[in-house]
C-alpha cells in the first residue's frame, strides 16, 4: 500500500454537535466552513486480517469504521458533475485513532499509529451517499451509522481534496466518522462491513506481544 490515505474530521453531523461549544471559544469563535483534513501515512494502512497494533502504554483505543474512495485517475480540480469518472471504487476501511481532545489539528499521535488504517478491497457498485456501515466486536453488533448523516458526500469531498492537492490513481480518501467511537482491546476481533462491500476484518494484538 503506497497510495496516499487522506480522511477527512468533522464530516459527521454528531460531531459538530458534540464539539460546537469548543468551536465558539478563543481562537476560532466559528465552526469549521472548509472540510479539516487529515492523512493516514504509509505505516498505518493493512489490509484484512492483517493485525492492528495496540500500542504499548496506552489505555484506549477506538474503531472508527468508514469508507474509502478510491480514486482511479488524477484528480485535479475536480468540478461537481465530473466526481464520479475519477472514482475507481469503495472500500470498507477503519480509522483506528487514540482519543483526542482536538479536530482543528488532529493530534499525529491519534492518528498515525503503525496498523492504524486497515482498508478492505474495492467495488464500484454501491451508493456511497447511502450505505449503512456496521463494526462486529467478537462476532456481535457494537455499532452502525449511515453515511446520510454526513455533511458532504464522497463526490464533494474529491472535489475539495483535489482543489488544493493533485490526486493519484490509488490515493484513498476517509469519508469520516461518527463522533461515537468504539473502544478496542488486545484480542478483540474487529469486523466492518456494509451490503455491497467485502467485509474487513482485523484482530488487535498488543504491541510487544502475541493476541
Amino acid at each position: 500500500m503506497n497510495n496516499n490515505v487522506f480522511a477527512v474530521a468533522l464530516n459527521h453531523r454528531s460531531q459538530m454537535t458534540a464539539w460546537s461549544d469548543a468551536f465558539q471559544q478563543p481562537p476560532y469563535q466559528t465552526l469549521p466552513k472548509t472540510p479539516v483534513w487529515f492523512i493516514k501515512p504509509h505505516n498505518t494502512q493493512i489490509g484484512h486480517l492483517a493485525p492492528i497494533p495496540y500500542p504499548s502504554g496506552e489505555s484506549e483505543v477506538l474503531s472508527g469504521a468508514t469508507l474509502a474512495i478510491v480514486i482511479g485517475k488524477t484528480a485535479r480540480r475536480v468540478k461537481p458533475e465530473q466526481a464520479a469518472e475519477y472514482i475507481a471504487g469503495y472500500a470498507l476501511a477503519n480509522d483506528i485513532s487514540l482519543p483526542e481532545t482536538s479536530f482543528y489539528r488532529p493530534a499525529i499521535k491519534a492518528k498515525c499509529c503503525d496498523g492504524f488504517c486497515p482498508i478492505g478491497d474495492a467495488v464500484l457498485a454501491i451508493n456511497p451517499d447511502q450505505l449503512i456501515v456496521c463494526t462486529d466486536i467478537n462476532g456481535v453488533e457494537a455499532d452502525r451509522w449511515n453515511t446520510a448523516d454526513l455533511l458532504r458526500g464522497a463526490h464533494e469531498l474529491v472535489c475539495a481534496l483535489s482543489d488544493f492537492a493533485a490526486l493519484q490513481p490509488g490515493d484513498k480518501i476517509l469519508i469520516g466518522t461518527p463522533h461515537q467511537r468504539i473502544k478496542i482491546h488486545p484480542g478483540d476481533r474487529i469486523t466492518v462491513r456494509a451490503q455491497g462491500l467485502p467485509e474487513l476484518t482485523n484482530i488487535v494484538m498488543q504491541q510487544g506481544g502475541s493476541v
